[in-house]
């Protein structure tokens, strides 16, 4: 018997699992502090009389200070994942544990409000996660507000003008409205409103997909920075390989509401497994025109491959992949 069928054969049947309000925070395969886990996290969607599967099976652990990539095709399920972590969504099936206690359940006030204040997230589009009636300053402040984290005005503006120098905006920006700034301008405002209360994880949801391609290298320069300064955790959504391959240090793939592929930045790109990762990755533009001649374009065409009955599996150490054993070989061999 191969090591893969030994693999296969230890699978577990996702009903039979019991999730505990405690797991261990230290992860025993590398001994890195596991700062939030999603275990086999199903959300599923009543739309009428059908019920819309958006997530299925995800499993994956962010480790504290690491930015952890999620990508994928528009509707994959990567947003409804990021919502269920703020508690906006339900699970249906699975946990998510924060700091090792589970958080997807209800919980006491006082835990439920130091979570809000642990994780925080950057909205797609500033235009539309930005309240248009109120200026900057409450827009800032809103946070510090709601979980008093400043003694007197002197010390809440104190903590509004550092977060504002280290996003590159001004003192006089304060009393403007959000309408009066560009693109990139709102986005550095969403950002200094989630970090302004010091939060642990921050949920980055495609946060540079609506700024021109002018502006997104100086937002992601930021994120980098403020990570640094800020002992930040990230986790970034995106639908662009190239801007997670240049944030990211580990990557997870979703396609139609399951995680197909895992595992570090640089194996994910060096040597894909899963075809429609393989497909994402021809997708990514080339500034060589001389290349594209040279590059071999994969169409992926799931076919008869049934996400359900298959696996996800680690293939290699820290290095995951969803599929049956035969097919598994089959894409390892290509």
């Amino acid at each position: 018997m191969s090591k893969l069928s030994e693999l296969f054969n230890k699978k577990q049947p996702v009903d039979a699992l019991i999730y505990p309000d405690e797991v261990p925070t230290i992860d025993a395969a590398n001994g890195r502090e596991i700062l939030l886990e999603v275990k086999d996290a199903d959300i599923h969607f009543k739309v009428g009389h059908n019920i819309v599967k958006a997530c299925n099976h995800l499993n994956f652990k962010i480790y504290k200070g690491e930015t952890f990539g999620l990508v994928g095709e528009s509707g994959s399920g990567k947003t409804t994942i990021s919502r269920a972590i703020i508690g906006i969504n339900h699970l249906k099936n699975g946990a998510i544990y924060f700091h090792g206690k589970k958080i997807s359940t209800k919980l006491p006030k006082a835990e439920k409000r130091k979570v809000k204040h642990s994780i925080q997230m950057i909205f797609q589009d500033p235009a539309a996660s930005l309240n248009e009636r109120a200026n900057v300053d409450y827009i800032i402040s809103e946070g510090l507000y709601n979980f008093k984290l400043f003694k007197n005005t002197e010390d809440r503006l104190e903590k509004v003008y550092k977060i504002l120098n280290e996003v590159s905006l001004l003192p006089e920006h304060l009393s403007r409205y959000p309408h009066e700034f560009s693109g990139g301008q709102r986005q550095r405002i969403g950002i200094a409103r989630a970090l302004v209360i010091e939060p642990e994880l921050v949920l980055a949801d495609e946060p540079i997909s609506a700024l021109d391609v002018s502006i997104r290298a100086q937002v992601l320069n930021l994120l980098k920075k403020l990570q640094h300064e800020h002992d930040l955790t990230y986790l970034f959504i995106a639908h662009d390989l190239s801007i997670i391959k240049y944030i990211s240090d580990r990557i997870a793939v979703m396609h139609q509401g399951y995680i197909v592929e895992l595992g570090n930045a640089n194996d994910i790109y060096q040597n894909p497994i899963h075809p429609y990762t393989k497909a994402l990755l021809t997708a990514i533009p080339q500034p060589d025109p001389k290349s594209k001649n040279d590059r071999v374009k994969v169409v992926y065409q799931k076919g008869d491959i049934n996400y359900e009955e298959n696996t996800f599996i680690e293939v290699s150490p820290n290095r995951y992949v969803l599929g049956n054993e035969e097919l598994i070989q089959k894409w390892m061999k290509n």
